[in-house]
């Protein structure tokens, strides 16, 4: 795991093959989509990962307009350590989450930026973190697409920077102020999760302390569940 720089979040992991990756690299988040789309997960789904996966990674949940109780079910049962909001999710919406949720439980509020307006109003929301992405018509999310990163304000929260973030401009995105760099499309290979791609992006992003390949004695070694 990174202890300086940037961090990087590997989102939207499906399977045991995924989780087999993010273990041997170890990326600072690994993401679990509990919106609508090809990368959704069941809780039960999400569980069998979770116990596959190294229980030093933290797991984000990323919810899209879902009822408050259906994420506090994932929270307590230890599935997720974070909360991705990336809908419409309002301040009263987040307001009653906090409340039911354990005391400094992380919440990330994703905001799409369109416009200058969008950037700066996030600011004051009672998120723990802010998340840009691209702005796309009929989408939460997801679309691959960089923004004009210059539009994100000098912000004193930490945020998250995602959309299309890859290989040909990640040293771009690393010059940004973001707290982490969040990579799900940019990382597959006709639509499931790359190995290769997730450490080559993973020692780029870590170039100065380069990650090394965990040692391990089998495959059956990383991806052993969590006592």
């Amino acid at each position: 795991m990174n202890s300086k720089g940037k961090k990087i979040k590997i989102c939207g992991l499906t399977r045991r093959e995924d989780i087999l990756a993010v273990n041997t690299w170890k990326p600072d988040y690994a993401g679990f989509v509990f919106a609508p789309g090809k990368r959704r997960l069941t809780g039960t789904k999400a569980q069998e990962l979770r116990d596959l996966m190294l229980p030093e990674i933290p797991a984000v949940g990323v919810f899209v307009n879902s009822p408050i109780e259906d994420i506090l079910s994932l929270t307590g049962k230890g599935i997720i350590d974070l909360i991705q909001l990336h809908g419409d999710e309002d301040r009263d919406y987040l307001m009653e989450l906090k409340s039911c949720l354990a005391p400094g439980f992380p919440v990330i509020k994703a905001i799409r930026i369109r416009q200058a307006e969008d950037r700066k109003e996030a600011e004051n929301l009672p998120a723990d973190f802010l998340l840009f992405d691209t702005y796309t018509k009929g989408l939460y999310g997801g679309s691959g697409k960089t923004f004009d990163w210059s539009m994100i304000p000098d912000i004193k929260k930490p945020w998250f920077l995602a959309g299309g973030i890859d290989s040909s401009n990640v040293r771009q995105a690393m010059k940004t102020m973001a707290y982490c760099l969040d990579l799900s499309s940019s990382v597959e290979t006709d639509g499931k999760k790359d190995p290769q791609k997730i450490k080559e992006i993973i020692q780029t992003v870590r170039s100065e302390q380069p990650c090394q390949k965990e040692n391990s004695d089998s495959t059956a070694d990383n991806l052993s569940p969590k006592h």
